[in-house]
């Protein structure tokens, strides 16, 4: 029996892009039924010019932006730790 679940997707460049993760194994066979969403997810309209200019965004989850903020405070840290250490050389 198959199983069947929704995921809105993004089709760019030819290809579908889940926007949020799927378990499947790679190259598993899928059934794709096209619903086209015409209500925007979010108002883009005042975004300026770079409204829509990143669709892949959309696909980030609270896990990949706790994991890039993180990533973000350790480097800096890490710099902060240089600047520190130099000035205490001179």
């Amino acid at each position: 029996m198959a199983q069947v679940a929704t995921v809105e997707a993004i089709y760019q460049d030819g290809v579908f892009k889940p926007l949020r993760p799927v378990r499947l194994a790679n190259n598993t066979r899928v059934e794709i039924r096209i619903a086209q969403n015409t209500e925007a997810i979010i108002d883009d309209s005042d975004l300026g010019p770079l409204a829509g200019a990143f669709p892949e965004l959309a696909s980030l989850t609270d896990a990949d932006i706790e994991w890039a903020k993180d990533q973000w405070q350790r480097g800096l840290q890490r710099q902060l730790d240089l600047l520190r250490d130099n000035g205490d050389t001179e």
